[in-house]
């Protein structure tokens, strides 16, 4: 490789959107990623060779003989590993840099009010290494708000990713929980979670323990249901919140799965089936801090359908960006390789959202109910069992072909 392919426009896009040469050898040296070149010249060249070994697709071996072949290093291939593993902590902060970056300029979003995803995902890797990446979406500008790649001893919660003041939270089964409630509304956002009928320790306004068989009855009578609750935890000191507890009727076909799911379930567990996990499951249970005259049954039902949102970008990210593919048993080195691939991710992000490639407003026809709907018309398996809508057409996601950038990284 010569000076002037070094040089290329996409590549020197790329440094200068991450704050330049300088900034990123600050940064490098700070992080201990770069001390001396050692046969890598620059921590730009270093930031090239991590796009090139994590997205790009290079086993060390391949990229320590292309990188030696074309000028960018003259280093072996445990000498490469070891410079990789040295900039997992650099490549992690670029990647909270950018995202803090994210955070100030999107603001509240076209939106009222934003709409923010949760979810995680687990990337598995050589042996019995797994990782969770943990995704916090924002709905409404169709991009990732925030992001962290941790162990699975850190589990999902519905804060472990920055609260904005007057966000709207969205989650999913694997978030009711009491202290992630608690510390989501103590930040000044509203919650709307989904759970199962023995999620949460719920209890009436004055204390009453819940029937959840006559609840899920009232349900099915009236196709809906939606009362006052308070969320209380176990031997604790656990201030009480107060919350929504909305219940809605499935659809005959979803609710005749569920119960065939729930009942396999209980026979391979030896297990007599609990008559209040067969009631819940013709019944979606969703709890919420949103005020009842603001968000009536029928938008919590739509602003739930936004969540499958987030199952598409973290599809993106294994699919395109095949972030679950991971080669590396160090967990240095996965690190190293796993953030590259954030990074690339959120460049690419970066770009659609410059293109505009989506641009919903709140009443306009790409706005929360619109988008629910289209989405529902998805199938998403999560969230077919909803009420059906109208389906409408929406422009896809464009910006998230990893091509371009690592041709730059390549070239």
């Amino acid at each position: 490789m010569n000076e002037a392919q070094l040089d290329s426009d996409q590549w020197s896009q790329l440094v200068e959107w991450l704050g330049g040469e300088v900034a990123l050898a600050d940064s490098a040296r700070q992080r201990r990623a770069f001390i001396r070149a050692r046969g890598i010249r620059s921590p730009t060249d270093l930031l090239r060779l991590a796009l090139m070994y994590g997205p790009g697709g290079y086993s060390l071996r391949s990229l320590a003989a292309r990188a030696a072949a074309q000028g960018i290093a003259d280093v072996s291939d445990v000498a490469l590993l070891e410079r990789l593993k040295n900039a997992a902590d650099w490549l992690e902060g670029l990647c909270a840099s950018v995202l803090a970056r994210t955070a100030k300029s999107i603001g509240v979003g076209p939106l009222s009010r934003p709409i923010r995803i949760v979810d995680g995902s687990l990337l598995a890797g050589p042996g019995d290494r797994v990782w969770r990446l943990h995704l916090c979406y924002d709905a409404g500008l169709a991009r990732i708000a925030d992001a962290a790649i941790t162990t699975i001893k850190e589990g999902e919660r519905l804060d472990r990713l920055a609260v904005t003041p007057g966000e709207i939270r969205l989650g999913d089964r694997g978030f009711p929980q009491p202290d992630g409630l608690k510390n989501a509304l103590a930040r000044c956002a509203d919650v709307l979670v989904r759970l199962t009928w023995n999620s949460l320790q719920l209890t009436t306004q004055d204390g009453r323990s819940i029937d959840w068989l006559k609840l899920f009855a009232e349900a099915t009578a009236k196709g809906a249901l939606d009362l006052p609750v308070c969320v209380r935890k176990a031997h604790s000191a656990f201030e009480p919140l107060s919350m929504r507890l909305v219940i809605l009727k499935k659809p005959p076909a979803a609710a005749t799965k569920a119960r065939a799911k729930a009942k396999r379930a209980s026979k391979k567990n030896y297990k007599r089936t609990d008559p209040r996990t067969l009631a819940s499951a013709d019944h979606i249970i969703l709890i919420t801090s949103l005020k009842a005259d603001e968000f009536p049954v029928e938008l919590l039902t739509a602003l739930y359908r936004l969540r499958w949102q987030i199952e598409l970008a973290i599809k993106r990210l294994k699919s395109i960006l095949r972030i679950d593919r991971l080669p590396a048993k160090d967990p240095a080195l996965a690190r190293a390789w796993l953030n590259a691939h954030l990074l690339l991710a959120l460049m690419l992000d970066a770009k659609a959202s410059e293109l505009g490639a989506l641009s919903p407003s709140a009443t306009g026809p790409k706005g929360p109910l619109a988008m629910a709907n289209h989405d529902l018309a998805r199938t998403s398996p999560d969230h077919r069992d909803l009420p059906a809508p109208q389906p409408h057409r929406r422009r896809s996601h464009a910006g998230h072909q990893n091509a371009p950038a690592l041709r730059a990284a390549k070239a």
